[in-house]
């Protein structure tokens, strides 16, 4: 690897880790009684923090591509990337280095809405017909991504909600909301977070377990110092994470330093040793092996079979 890319990648990873800080709240942009709140959005690259709301936002790439932390979900992104994040649910989109260079021509655009669960109405929701909209709600809360022949059409609506009325918009985006309801081409993103709790306080734990992990994960992460942050004794955590998640702590650390790998194994040109060691392993056989387990390939492999090409 040449100096020059390796000073790209420190960069890179200089960005993400500026902005990989604790997760702050952003409280509404939104004016006073209004439901929904469309913005177009055109800059060198994006700019906000790890964060959360209380609003949902669905989320559309016009252009750009970088790196997408949906709670416990960490994947590329590119033209074409819709996403609706939950309530309270941790996220950040953070533009590839190129975006950062001083003469880069390149833009990042974009068009993001917010809104509440209630902006059609507190009634909406208890009505029986509206059981798809709770489903598309509850879903939400671990993120949802849409793909194939939807996304296409949800971003033409999309567009069209830039130039209408106010009460328009609600209209669309209770189309937009139907079509996912119904959509067979919508994956939830970080199942993690989805658990079915009820109970604020067991919510606010889990939260800031995963939390923890996606700031940490690239450094070890004793199982003392993370039952601390849920303010456990170190057995009540692995039995708590284990029926909560039907997966040790270590697994699902694994599987999220995995997903770091697969990111980087298409977007850098690092080595095995480099993707091994950046992706928090400390041993590049058990990296590869674990990889392996989860992945179902070897590095290698995933890194041949699924090279992308950005638009």
């Amino acid at each position: 690897m040449n100096i020059c890319m390796c000073l790209i990648n420190i960069r890179y990873l200089v960005n993400i880790q500026l902005k990989m800080i604790k997760p702050k709240f952003l409280s509404s942009l939104r004016t006073p009684n209004e439901a929904v709140s469309v913005n177009y959005i055109e800059t060198a690259h994006f700019t906000n923090p790890l964060h959360y709301h209380k609003e949902l936002e669905l989320a559309y790439i016009i252009e750009g591509y970088g790196t997408r932390y949906v709670g416990s979900s960490i994947k590329s992104y590119k033209k074409g990337d819709l996403v609706l994040v939950g309530e309270e649910l941790t996220h950040v989109w953070i533009s590839h280095d190129d975006f950062y260079q001083e003469n880069t021509k390149q833009l990042t655009k974009a068009i993001v809405v917010k809104f509440n669960t209630d902006f059609a109405g507190k009634d909406l929701l208890n009505l029986r017909e509206s059981h798809g909209l709770r489903k598309v709600f509850y879903d939400a809360l671990g993120g949802v991504r849409v793909k194939g022949e939807e996304n296409r059409v949800i971003a033409i609506i999309l567009h069209e909600m830039l130039h209408q009325s106010s009460f328009n918009q609600i209209l669309s985006l209770l189309r937009i909301l139907s079509i996912m309801s119904e959509s067979k081409n919508a994956y939830i993103l970080s199942p993690f977070d989805h658990h079915k709790s009820s109970d604020p306080k067991e919510k606010d734990r889990m939260n800031k377990i995963i939390q923890f992990t996606m700031l940490h994960f690239r450094r070890k992460i004793r199982l003392e110092e993370i039952a601390e942050v849920a303010n456990l004794s170190k057995s009540a955590f692995c039995r708590y994470f284990k029926n909560t998640v039907k997966k040790s702590y270590n697994d699902f650390l694994f599987e999220v330093r995995v997903q770091y790998a697969c990111k980087i194994l298409l977007e850098e040109k690092l080595s095995m040793i480099q993707v091994c060691y950046d992706s928090g392993f400390n041993n590049p056989s058990a990296f590869s092996q674990i990889f392996k387990r989860i992945k179902g390939i070897s590095p290698s492999q995933y890194r041949k079979q699924n090279r992308i090409t950005r638009v």
